[in-house]
């Protein structure tokens, strides 16, 4: 799924209305688990996400999930019905505890390697990340072997690629470029 700006948008704002309202650490959890009901339930995701599910019946889903959160969580979720932007609600959650995660100094990093990588070269590489940033960082790996080799760290839109895929890449563009200027000057290609 593309992310959707006005996740952001509808993030930040219910982030802001709730350290306002004294809630954060319960709409984190509220969220949270909300994020993982519809992660995990396949039908509930194509309901809530399904153009044709009338309204009415996504809201009764959402306020039966949200039953003894804060009103501020549930009013919020209900209103992206409202504006017909539960689309933007995986975003919503992401951009929430991203500013979640900051105020509580801790960052999460994805960090994908071709193979899977030692438990303690995964802990090296997370305690000089920590060191780096001053804050906790919490690694996710993934394994993608399409990146040959190296690692890719990801936060957020945020990447830093030290793969060998990324290399290749870089320098078939720099190749493309010089083949272009070569063309461009009058020089043989």
């Amino acid at each position: 799924m593309a992310h959707d700006p006005a996740g952001a948008v509808y993030g930040t704002a219910l982030f802001d209305a709730a350290v306002a309202a004294g809630s954060l650490d319960g709409a984190s959890l509220t969220l949270s688990e909300l994020g993982s009901a519809i992660a995990d339930d396949r039908s509930l995701s194509r309901a809530l996400f399904n153009p044709a599910f009338p309204d009415a019946g996504k809201k009764a889903i959402l306020t039966q999930l949200t039953a003894g959160a804060q009103p501020i969580v549930r009013n919020s979720i209900l209103l992206l019905v409202d504006n017909g932007r539960l689309e933007a609600l995986p975003d919503v959650i992401a951009e929430f505890d991203r500013r979640y995660q900051e105020t509580k100094q801790q960052i999460e990093l994805e960090l994908t390697t071709a193979v899977p990588i030692a438990d303690d070269e995964a802990e090296r590489i997370r305690a000089e990340l920590a060191e780096q940033s001053g804050r906790q960082v919490t690694l996710v790996r993934v394994v993608d072997p399409a990146i040959i080799g190296g690692l890719v760290l990801r936060l957020g839109d945020r990447l830093v690629d030290k793969s060998v895929r990324g290399r290749l890449d870089a320098m078939r563009l720099q190749l493309r470029s010089a083949r272009l200027v070569g063309v461009a000057s009058g020089g043989e290609s």
